[in-house]
């Protein structure tokens, strides 16, 4: 097949990103051609990825079976019309248009309804192209209660060929029974990266080059000062080793983290703490500022920025409990992959009560057997107490680290494996185009 894809991507920061990205390698790995049309050039700086040493590589993908090429659009200058905004849905409709001049495309994915869905559905009724349209948890959850987008939402949706729906109760509460074919993407095993044996992540070579992203971010000249004084002291490895990674927020339970580890480091217990981290930028600064500003926390902290999909698995290995405390999530029905990436890693998984009651893992975490599960993270001394019982007792988190692996394993067992899945995907999307075909 030629696919056209148009949605979120690296350098991006997220998980709807990550997981465009592996579906768009499995499918040039499986032989077909797929052009990735996206904007995530022009997000903010604090969202985006430092990929350095040989990720751009993979950025092309295979090159010995299909294809995968990336398409990005241009901004465009400031106060060029009233009111000013950044015409990303224009732009990226005109490179798509390009893309299919220069080779045409037998089918239209997206991810993500805003723009990526709605672009789609403009570039299928503007090229005949039949499109299929997948949504994620915040775009449903979060950007379909605004009226105006509901309406264009509701549009594309009821013109696609196909829908990939996650959330078929949520759809229809928000836009009523939208009568497309599902096109079904298997929930699939975690992609191979994570199910083979890497090496930690050198901390060293990530903060010889970090001062390159940190001075993209716009944050203050003296936090960024501050954050490299912090960086030089060496990394040895050799004392356990906490770790977070992803976008930090007050759901997200960054700041309770972030305060339990102060707490720890009052009393002298010896401990190193690396954080991965992105957001906005007003919330990144006082998450930094939080950080620097407890000196004996600053001490056994390394703040480093976001890193590439295919690198969290060496990251993973570098840390001996990871914390992932999402709390009070506005979006109910939002089901993170973290805590699979961790249990998979052989690191221990420190999650709240909140992701562990996740329909998405079935009751499996459990407390004391197969991770460390803080019922409500807003409790900081109680939080405290845990990453210090975990900190003073290393064999135990361990032996909560191996069974957590164990269960990672148990599921991967009952899961296709990544290329299946993906091939499982393809064959739908090519049905899919033949009956679009017979009714045209």
């Amino acid at each position: 097949m030629k696919i056209l894809l148009i949605g979120k991507f690296p350098p991006l920061e997220g998980g709807v990103s990550t997981h465009t990205f592996w579906l768009a390698r499995a499918l040039a790995g499986d032989g077909h051609s797929v052009r990735v049309v996206t904007n995530v050039n022009e997000a903010e700086p604090t969202f985006t990825q430092l990929h350095y040493g040989h990720d751009l590589h993979w950025l092309k993908g295979p090159t010995d079976v299909g294809e995968l090429r990336v398409h990005w659009t241009t901004p465009l200058e400031p106060f060029s019309f009233i009111p000013f905004a950044q015409p990303h849905a224009t732009k990226l409709f005109g490179l798509s248009l390009s893309v299919i001049e220069e080779q045409d495309s037998d089918v239209v994915l997206s991810w993500y309804l805003e723009p990526y869905g709605f672009v789609a559905a403009q570039v299928g009724k503007a090229t005949g192209r039949p499109f299929i349209i997948r949504h994620a948890g915040s775009d449903l959850g979060r950007l379909s209660r605004h009226p105006e987008l509901a309406a264009a939402y509701r549009w594309a949706l009821k013109a696609a060929a196909g829908l990939v729906v996650t959330n078929e109760l949520e759809l229809q509460q928000r836009f009523g029974f939208i009568d497309r074919p599902r096109v079904r993407l298997p929930r699939p095993r975690l992609p191979h990266v994570f199910l083979s044996s890497m090496e930690p992540l050198d901390v060293t070579e990530l903060l010889l080059m970090s001062d390159r992203w940190f001075s993209n971010t716009g944050l203050p000249e003296d936090l960024i000062r501050e954050i490299q004084r912090i960086n030089t002291k060496p990394f040895s490895g050799d004392v356990f080793t906490v770790g977070t990674y992803g976008k930090v927020g007050v759901t997200k339970g960054a700041f309770d983290l972030v305060d339990a580890l102060k707490r720890i480091s009052a009393t002298g217990a010896q401990f190193a703490f690396l954080t991965l981290s992105c957001g906005r930028r007003e919330v990144l600064q006082k998450y930094y500022e939080t950080i620097v500003g407890c000196r004996a926390l600053a001490k056994r902290t390394w703040i480093l920025p976001p890193i590439a999909p295919w690198r969290i698995p060496s990251f993973l290995h570098r840390c001996d409990a990871i914390c992932f405390l999402e709390r009070n999530f506005p979006i109910l029905f939002h089901g993170p992959l973290i805590p699979r990436e961790v249990l998979s890693s052989g690191a221990c998984l420190v999650c709240s009560g909140e992701i562990a009651k996740k329909p998405i893992y079935g009751g499996n975490l459990v407390d004391n057997r197969n991770a460390a599960i803080v019922a409500d993270p807003k409790d900081r001394p109680a939080l405290a107490g845990r990453l210090r019982s975990l900190i003073s007792d290393p064999d135990r988190t361990q032996a909560l680290a191996r069974q957590g692996q164990k269960l990672a394993r148990f599921w991967d067992e009952n899961l296709d494996d990544f290329d299946a899945a993906t091939r499982i995907f393809a064959r739908e999307v090519e049905h899919l185009i033949a009956l679009n075909k017979q009714g045209s």
